[in-house]
């Protein structure tokens, strides 16, 4: 992926809100209503030739599809991968148990609540259709048009993500689960990035662990589950290079509390063995903006860079581009210019049909983003 070479580019981390008529169609799907596959195809292409041209009119520098295809950013290996099945207990946040009305309020007010499919693993995880990465492929190739696929991205969950969402009742051990994950989604790593695209790989995991837990989870270690999963991960990318590679890490995409979060200098070490060139955190909500701060105790590794979220996801305020600007400078002083990416905290809809930002204020914020980059790269070129 291109760094910013000459000024701050810019990116996002993956979905964009989906239409709501593709939206419906997703729900009826996950309900067992009938829904004709090919209107679906069809009107997920549609879906994704929108969405590119709106970020190209924006301005955005590494666009996605927006994960258009898929009802969640972590649930849909639920229809492409075997060993699924059930549905997992529910998991819980420390911050939300001891404020339960927050989570309460959310639910009421969220008609997305409740929709995603959370199964257990049940059974071994195999590869069942080779086809939908491939259909993603392609549908994005063709909505970018004469745009190079460097400069768009695709995302998948990590092998962490997968152990993190969907407990183990299958597997002899964590470890065991997370090899078996990374093995399953080597053909989907591979693919994006034999097709030119970027890959992000989606791991909160690696932070969000440390305050959720599913009852089932085989995750009882945290620290211990970052040094494993980030093996796994480094394995199944062991053959992709390491500048196609983005890893998202985040506390994940609700509106809670969050005092209870794991401080970013506690964990960046162990991420920062990932083999991913471009580390993807979280850098403008009231409980991680202060987090700048670690970088000026801690070197970025050699041919490491960052993507700083620089705009909130959770709220409909719009950022004013001057602060976006400064967001962005002080990581630019810290780790060098040319090693800081703009982008989102998360994705504007990690679940299809939940929005914590208007999904037209979504957009808003984009536009923010790119004049805020603007601005700072006029003060650093």
């Amino acid at each position: 992926m291109k760094r910013s070479t000459d000024r701050i580019l810019t990116t996002h981390a993956g979905s964009l809100p989906r239409p709501d008529d593709l939206v419906q169609m997703m729900w009826a799907k996950n309900d067992g209503r009938p829904v004709e596959g090919a209107a679906l195809r069809r009107r997920v292409r549609e879906a994704v030739e929108e969405v590119v041209q709106r970020q190209q009119r924006v301005g955005l520098d590494v666009i996605s599809d927006g994960e258009m295809s898929k009802p969640g950013f972590s649930n849909y290996v639920c229809d492409r991968y075997s060993g699924f099945g059930g549905q997992a207990a529910r998991g819980v946040a420390k911050d939300l148990l001891e404020y339960p009305a927050v989570a309460a309020r959310r639910a009421a007010t969220n008609p997305a609540a409740g929709r995603a499919r959370m199964p257990n693993c049940e059974g071994p995880i195999e590869l069942r259709d080779p086809d939908a990465i491939q259909e993603d492929i392609q549908t994005l190739t063709a909505a970018l048009g004469s745009l190079q696929p460097d400069h768009a991205f695709l995302p998948a969950p990590s092998p962490g993500q997968i152990a993190f969402n969907f407990p183990n009742k299958y597997y002899p051990s964590h470890e065991a689960y997370l090899a078996a994950a990374g093995n399953a989604l080597r053909y989907e790593y591979r693919a994006i990035v034999e097709a030119g695209f970027n890959l992000q790989i989606d791991s909160p995991d690696l932070a969000m662990a440390g305050h959720w837990h599913s009852p089932e989870s085989s995750i009882t270690d945290f620290h211990g589950h970052i040094e494993q999963a980030v093996a796994a991960l480094n394995d199944a990318l062991a053959d992709l290079p390491p500048d196609k590679l983005r890893l998202h890490v985040c506390w994940g995409n609700y509106p809670g509390p969050h005092h209870r979060d794991v401080e970013l200098k506690d964990i960046v070490g162990s991420i920062l063995k990932a083999r991913p060139a471009f580390l993807y955190l979280e850098a403008a909500n009231p409980r991680h903006e202060h987090e700048w701060e670690v970088w000026e105790q801690m070197k970025l590794p050699q041919g490491k860079s960052l993507i700083i979220g620089a705009v909130d996801v959770l709220t409909n305020h719009v950022e004013h581009p001057r602060l976006i600007a400064q967001r962005i400078l002080r990581f630019a002083k810290l780790v060098a210019r040319e090693n800081v990416i703009a982008g989102t905290d998360c994705g504007f809809s990690t679940w299809a049909g939940s929005y914590n930002c208007d999904p037209d204020v979504a957009w808003l914020k984009l536009e923010a983003l790119v004049q805020g980059a603007s601005i700072a790269s006029r003060e650093l070129w």
